[in-house]
């Protein structure tokens, strides 16, 4: 009886522990979602954003496209490109998609992955006009910084628009993934660490 009494002692002080930490996570947990501004009634021009409804800051965030999105887990087959880096974004405040212009965007697939104050990853996909959330990169894992002296993803205020060619285009085949990792998190659960399969990265030719 002693040991049965010990034994749930510590499963409720373990179900206390999890509850406090998701508890805290939730806490500063970003969510972004995009928004579409037609720019009607005097509001100038039409325009993407990027609104964060939920209640931390969005970090190393990273914007990209695709031709079609099946707002699902993982990348499937989704080809992902044009990776954008912008600044993070605080909680209840948005950022204009000046790049992506009046009318890009509006027949294809949008897709922004960042991380939390903990460096834990997040994925928001939208495709028409649907926005969908996941914990976990669900996004290509771009390296932020230079890659056999070029960097796969460009900075914001080097982006005027998109009527260039297309750059970084990857997929799943241009990335080992993790057989221990739960599908549910992708590609990365956090940014950073042993864990982080950039060294995998092969962009396409």
């Amino acid at each position: 009886m002693t040991i049965l009494i010990s034994v749930l002692a510590v499963l409720v002080s373990l179900g206390s522990l999890t509850i406090a930490y998701a508890s805290s996570r939730r806490s500063h947990m970003p969510v972004l979602q995009f928004m579409w501004e037609s720019g009607q009634g005097g509001s100038g021009e039409p325009k993407w954003w990027l609104v964060n409804v939920g209640t931390g800051p969005a970090t190393n965030i990273v914007v990209a496209q695709a031709v079609r999105t099946g707002l699902k887990r993982g990348l499937n087959s989704e080809v992902w490109f044009n990776p954008v880096l912008v600044p993070s974004i605080p909680a209840s405040e948005k950022l204009a998609l000046t790049w992506l212009g009046g009318t890009m965007g509006l027949d294809c697939g949008l897709g922004a992955s960042y991380t939390d104050v903990d460096r834990y990853f997040y994925t928001t996909k939208c495709g028409d006009d649907v926005s969908m959330f996941f914990t976990g990169l669900h996004l290509p894992r771009w390296p932020l910084l230079k890659l056999h002296g070029s960097k796969a993803v460009k900075t914001w205020w080097g982006v005027e628009d998109l009527s260039g060619p297309q750059w970084s285009s990857v997929s799943a085949i241009h990335f080992t993934r993790r057989w221990w990792l739960p599908s549910r998190f992708g590609l990365s659960r956090r940014l950073g660490g042993w864990a982080d399969p950039v060294l995998s990265y092969r962009p396409s030719e």
